[in-house]
């Protein structure tokens, strides 16, 4: 019996210290009963799956990206990359063909169904079967996510294959519509044996090359945050979407340590924090003006304080494939063929920005998302390893989940489940509007135990997953997790977005809240990968609940193809055609 494995050429296996090492070529057969005799075995199959998964960055960005109001085309543009612009892919269309997916799900569904067959034999613990288990199933559920996003309905296959012929079965397999998919997903993610991650398992014990593997494995809860949003089918689906965020974000909360996941600024003089301030206390001098907030994208995954911001990332390097994909798409210099660019739209959004000094522009945009390169736009988060004095060496990062983004994920869900005030706190200037006039017969010290706890009031505070606690106090003396924690917008130094006033119900305030956060994504998270999925999934949420959500989307878009805006007039438009090349 044959089965085509696909492995990852040249990763270096031997550096994790497994006893069973692979060095194959890509799609070489293997004899089946060769594999999955050892934990080596089932850790190699693992990154086996990732580096074929790292393949998919390319198509994932270009998909959400292009197909949004951010990322534009250049004179440079193949015709792939304009019939997804137009919404027009043609059957030969290389993005639009979902072939390269259903190659790693294969290979999941294959690992899936041995790592069942270990563990009857015993040649996998019961710890390890959950984390190898957990972690290749929340990977294939993200993956069908990403299906169910860019094509609707698609056929749901979790049967193992045994060639790469049988990944054409899912041509013409029936097809599960996207909302009885996201049940599935959920269903599916529920039951993992474990939805934590790797703990005592050799993939994170050691380094790969130099690389931590530590934040290169799916993150469950982050997955399955994001199903139930998409879901939405109540606000016990939000309510359950904030709670595997709040997880993630109570990552060391317990501990005292007030940076990790939690978007920390600090005062004038903190340099190490990735945020935007002006030194030394002279805001008004454009000069004194420090950006940190951009080096998330250049400092190394491995880097203390980039390691509190990068949550899912990973990382590619030139001497190993497959190869970093951004700087040819990106990249106007050396091998770069500049095929993409920021959109005037995206410029436009950071441009239209006001600092909390009253200065103009919003410093996450220009030199920090994109830069002026030799009199181009270009989009400069994937090229800050990519310069004349390395030279030009092509190794950078995909970023599936970072902290910022984890944020307003969170934020969002919130919103949606009835808390508007803590969205507001969150994309503005964090948990100090928490604070309320003191009664005059109860003492300062026992007031200020109350404030800056999100709430409706003291002592009655908001129950979790939706409870902050940020005070910072010396009388008595009291350091909260997310004491510094000062929104999103606050980190970027930017003013505070006014909340209209004159709404009459909490729907009012909710529908204003969730288009702010997707104005701040846009600012925050842009070309990152996650556009058409964040415009997509509000305005499929809108259609549901009364609003206009496709004329919301065509009106987001509209900024970028000004006036010649593919044509998404209904929900069904928005789906690239299921069809393989």
């Amino acid at each position: 019996m044959k089965l085509k494995k696909y492995i990852l050429p040249g990763i270096l296996f031997l550096a994790l210290g497994f006893s069973s090492c692979v060095d194959t070529e890509l799609e070489e057969t293997l004899e089946y009963k060769n594999h999955y005799k050892t934990v080596a075995d089932a850790n190699n199959a693992v990154l086996g799956i990732y580096g074929q998964f790292m393949g998919l960055a390319e198509q994932v960005v270009v998909l959400n990206e292009l197909r949004g109001d951010l990322v534009d085309l250049t004179p440079n543009s193949n015709k792939d990359l304009q019939e997804i612009n137009s919404n027009t892919p043609s059957k030969s269309n290389t993005y639009a063909d979902p072939t390269a997916f259903y190659k790693v799900i294969q290979n999941c569904n294959d690992a899936l169904a041995n790592f069942k067959i270990m563990q009857k034999e015993s040649k996998l613990t019961k710890d390890q079967f959950n984390e190898l288990y957990s972690d290749v199933d929340a990977l294939r559920c993200w993956l069908y996510l990403q299906l169910g996003i860019q094509y609707g309905d698609i056929p749901y296959i979790t049967d193992a294959t045994v060639t790469l012929d049988d990944v054409k079965k899912a041509q013409t397999a029936e097809l599960t519509t996207f909302d009885n998919l996201l049940d599935s997903l959920i269903t599916e993610m529920e039951s993992l044996p474990t939805k934590e991650d790797y703990v005592n398992s050799d993939l994170v014990k050691y380094t790969l090359d130099g690389y931590s593997l530590t934040n290169f494995f799916a993150k469950k809860h982050l997955i399955l945050g994001d199903l139930y949003m998409w879901r939405g089918k109540s606000q016990d689906d939000y309510v359950q979407a904030a709670t595997h965020y709040r997880t993630v974000l109570a990552t060391n909360e317990s501990t005292g340590d007030g940076a990790k996941y939690r978007c920390s600024t600090w005062p004038t003089t903190a340099t190490f924090r990735l945020q935007i301030f002006y030194q030394d206390n002279h805001p008004d001098d454009a000069n004194s003006l420090l950006n940190n907030w951009k080096q998330m994208f250049s400092r190394t995954a491995e880097d203390r304080d980039a390691a509190n911001e990068l949550i899912w990332t990973v990382s590619y390097d030139e001497s190993f494939q497959p190869t970093y994909p951004f700087i040819r798409l990106f990249g106007n210099q050396g091998k770069g063929q500049y095929l993409l660019r920021p959109s005037s739209a995206s410029i436009g959004k950071w441009n239209s920005e006001v600092q909390s000094n009253s200065f103009p522009y919003d410093s996450r945009g220009p030199e920090s998302s994109y830069a002026v390169v030799n009199g181009d736009t270009v989009v400069q988060k994937y090229l800050y390893s990519y310069d004349a004095t390395k030279p030009y060496i092509q190794s950078g990062r995909w970023w599936l989940y970072r902290a910022g983004e984890l944020m307003l994920r969170y934020a969002e869900a919130a919103n949606r489940a009835g808390y508007p005030k803590l969205a507001y706190a969150i994309v503005n200037t964090g948990f100090g509007i928490y604070s309320w006039t003191r009664p005059t017969d109860i003492p300062e010290n026992v007031w200020n135990q109350k404030n800056r706890r999100t709430g409706w009031g003291p002592d009655n505070y908001y129950p979790a997953p939706f409870y902050f606690a940020a005070r910072n106090m010396d009388v008595p003396y009291i350091r909260d997790a997310w004491r510094d924690f000062n929104g999103i917008r606050g980190r970027a130094a930017l003013k505070t977005k006014p909340f209209p006033a004159g709404f009459t119900t909490a729907d009012d305030s909710i529908k204003f809240m969730e288009k702010t956060i997707v104005d701040e994504y846009a600012l925050e998270c842009a070309y990152e990968g996650n556009r058409w999925s964040d415009l997509t999934r509000v305005a499929r949420r809108m259609n549901r609940t009364g609003e206009d959500g496709t004329a919301y989307l065509n009106a987001m878009l509209n900024k970028k193809y000004k006036g010649a805006t593919p044509d998404y007039s209904t929900e069904k438009k928005w789906y690239l055609p299921y069809s393989f090349k």
